[in-house]
């Protein structure tokens, strides 16, 4: 193929967070915080409703009032977000249920001990700990709730109403329960991951798709125009660049070497791309061979660098041996300066990279 080689720059008019090229997973702490206000409602309902049953040992019935009482405000400033569980660390709702275990002990034996009528909720938490927390986390939270189960045994005898066998057996249950949960969850999560990917990715090249690229665009955009997100204390402005890539004659390497081999060459130039780019930065195949590279934080001299980067990663690809590399054609526009949504921003980097083809010479638009 004696296509000239051609590498057409154009231009228009620091770094942010990475923007995620598949969504993130689902985000749970919300939901943890309202089933954990719900559970504690529901626990403070049990005793209080307990005490209220005839034949119920009321010899501490005012610790379980106290305990009643306190533990409904709790599970009601949880479920109504009083208490911002949502945006606290995983490691706070651990650390809240291993705080009230020494609690649960005390409840268990104000309500009877080992006979106590709460302990038939303690599955409920169970249940929780093991599908909402990670692995590790849920085993600690686990052992925390069996040792309160447990805590009867400090003060009566391992034979009397069967106390070991039942501690014994709902360590056994909860062993059983958290591997099960885990296992479900994680298949779930990666199910979930993939179905993720499949909707993101293009499979040819790896490479973000069009939704991809069109969710990376949405994230720069709205990490740039919200004060508080995404901008660093040093940065004057917010900016986003948005490349348009063009392989210049690709039809010309389909036809004289195949699709295969031009599949081949948009493999490469993937492989190849992803490497001279930013890890923050977005590249995408939005068509047969044409490319979109979202660079969060990049201004002119960003784009430009960027840009150099890409048309020497397509000067290392060649669709045969003896054939010449890649050329590409790069056209970019700038947020906030050339457009203020990603429309706005694609239009115009589209058009400059049509009006670019026309013309053999590099060219520059300011």
């Amino acid at each position: 193929m004696s296509t000239p080689r051609r590498f057409t720059l154009v231009t228009s008019a620091t770094e942010l967070p990475p923007v995620p090229l598949v969504p993130a997973e689902r985000d749970e702490r919300a939901t943890m915080a309202r089933w954990g206000g719900a559970l504690w409602l529901l626990a403070a309902a049990v005793a209080g409703a307990g005490q209220l049953v005839p034949g119920v040992p009321h010899d501490h019935s005012g610790l379980v009032w106290a305990l009643v009482a306190g533990l409904g405000a709790y599970g009601a400033a949880c479920l109504w977000g009083v208490i911002p569980w949502a945006r606290l660390s995983i490691n706070w709702h651990v650390a809240a249920v291993l705080a009230f275990q020494p609690l649960l002990a005390l409840g268990l034996w104000a309500t009877g001990g080992i006979n106590s009528y709460v302990t038939p909720i303690l599955p409920l938490a169970m249940l929780y700990i093991a599908y909402f927390f990670p692995t590790r986390m849920a085993w600690i939270g686990i052992s925390a709730l069996v040792l309160a189960a447990a805590s009867p045994l400090i003060y009566t005898p391992i034979d009397e109403d069967l106390a070991l066998a039942r501690v014994l057996a709902f360590a056994l249950a909860c062993e059983g329960f958290t591997l099960t949960l885990q296992a479900l969850k994680g298949r779930l999560i990666s199910a979930e991951r993939r179905q993720r990917e499949l909707a993101h990715v293009d499979p040819l090249t790896g490479l973000a798709n069009r939704r991809g690229f069109d969710l990376a665009l949405t994230n720069a955009l709205r990490a740039a125009g919200a004060p508080t997100q995404g901008r660093r204390s040093s940065d004057t402005a917010p900016r986003v660049a948005l490349l348009i890539v063009d392989v210049d004659d690709f039809k010309l390497v389909n036809d004289r070497y195949g699709h295969t081999a031009g599949d081949a060459v948009l493999r490469q130039l993937a492989l190849r791309a992803g490497i001279a780019i930013r890890p923050g930065d977005c590249l995408a195949r939005i068509g047969g061979d044409e490319l979109a590279l979202v660079a969060p934080g990049a201004g002119e001299r960003g784009a430009l660098r960027l840009s150099s980067a890409l048309l020497r990663a397509a000067s290392e690809v060649r669709p045969a041996p003896d054939a010449p590399p890649l050329s590409l054609t790069v056209a970019w526009a700038l947020y906030p300066r050339d457009g203020h949504d990603e429309d706005a921003l694609f239009q115009v980097a589209d058009q400059r990279l049509h009006a670019s083809k026309g013309h053999r010479p590099a060219h520059r638009s300011r």
